[in-house]
């Protein structure tokens, strides 16, 4: 009789032998389907075993990989925190130090302002006191020249032009019959409080440039070695005149002067003849070579003042042209301070008059 079972494991059905053998057999079958099923279940649990610590493994790795992005990030939250704070710092210490910087530079302008109006204050107080002291000369010379005029009508008495080198006044004097000028007489007009020391070497100077024959310095107040005096000669071509006997003076030294001229006329004229003689034998005789070496000499000299002439005006050219960047760098000191003292300060910029070829 055979009857069939089914594995409650597998599920398979078996047909069973009632018989001993059939019995046999079947425990046979039954021992090796539970073996092999349990070969089976082994495996099984080995592979979900092996998946379950793989899953762990994962499950383990994605907490530390979140981990360690989590404490990354707030590394860097920290950092961009601590990178901001630090770049706030900075940004207020540059707004600090600018502000300081500004407060300083606008204290700095103040006090070039300030110096730069003091400045401006003196150089007007000065320049007024120089017109002042000018004005009062130029009134004194506006006055001798005119008695010298009406005491000596024949001769020509001139200005020395403003800014160039000189005295005050240059009287000519002119004979009244020929007309002719024999001599000059330089006149330096002083009205100051205290007479000066250095008046008679630059006139002297003065002298020597102009070709005059005399020169003369008339003062209001004599030196203290010569107070009591109403003039006095330094040299024979200087002599200083006290201002109210001046004009009497100057009628004394210019008879002097045609004097003089008459004397070396006279003398010329009873040497005409025979000087006359003796040149025209010398030049045509042993004088006629020296005559032509002494041609040969000047043409020489001419030519090395050609050139010495030409290297002056290129000398004086650049002379000039710093002149007259001295004089734009001038004007433009005068703006520059009219601008930077916002119209509150009077600057004085006066035109410079420059006598020349400013080119």
């Amino acid at each position: 009789m055979t009857t069939s079972l089914t594995c409650p494991e597998c599920g398979n059905k078996f047909n069973i032998e009632e018989s001993q053998e059939a019995k046999e057999k079947q425990a046979v079958a039954l021992k090796e389907q539970k073996e092999e099923a349990e070969k089976e279940t082994q495996r099984l649990l080995a592979e979900q075993k092996k998946q379950l610590a793989k899953d762990q493994n994962s499950i383990i790795e994605t907490a530390v990989k979140k981990q360690v992005e989590e404490r990354q990030a707030a590394v860097l939250k920290i950092q961009q925190e601590n990178l901001q704070k630090q770049a706030q710092q900075m940004l207020a210490k540059k707004d600090r130090e600018g502000e300081e910087a500004l407060n300083k530079k606008d204290s700095q302008h103040k006090l070039e302002k300030d110096r730069l109006a003091v400045q401006v204050n003196e150089l007007q107080a000065r320049i007024k006191r120089n017109q002042a002291v000018e004005l009062v000369g130029e009134a004194a010379e506006e006055r001798l020249k005119e008695a010298l005029s009406q005491r000596f009508p024949d001769d020509e008495i001139r200005d020395v032009p403003k800014g160039k080198k000189g005295a005050d006044l240059e009287q000519h004097v002119i004979l009244k019959v020929s007309r002719k000028n024999i001599g000059m007489i330089l006149i330096e007009r002083k009205s100051t409080k205290s007479f000066q020391k250095n008046w008679i070497p630059k006139l002297k100077k003065e002298v020597e440039s102009s070709g005059a024959n005399i020169g003369v310095v008339v003062t209001d107040v004599m030196p203290a070695s010569e107070k009591d005096k109403s003039y006095f000669s330094e040299s024979s071509t200087i002599s200083v005149l006290r201002s109210d006997v001046a004009v009497d003076m100057i009628e004394i030294i210019r008879e002097n002067l045609i004097n003089n001229y008459h004397e070396e006329v006279f003398l010329e004229q009873g040497q005409d003849i025979e000087l006359t003689s003796n040149v025209f034998a010398y030049l045509t005789g042993e004088g006629l070579k020296h005559l032509e070496n002494f041609e040969g000499k000047l043409k020489e000299r001419a030519q090395l003042l050609y050139e010495k002439d030409a290297d002056h005006k290129k000398v004086m050219k650049k002379e000039w042209k710093n002149l007259k960047d001295q004089v734009n760098a001038y004007k433009k000191l005068g703006e520059g301070l009219r601008d930077a003292s916002n119209q509150k300060v009077n600057v004085l910029v006066r035109a410079i008059k420059i006598e020349g070829p400013i080119h």
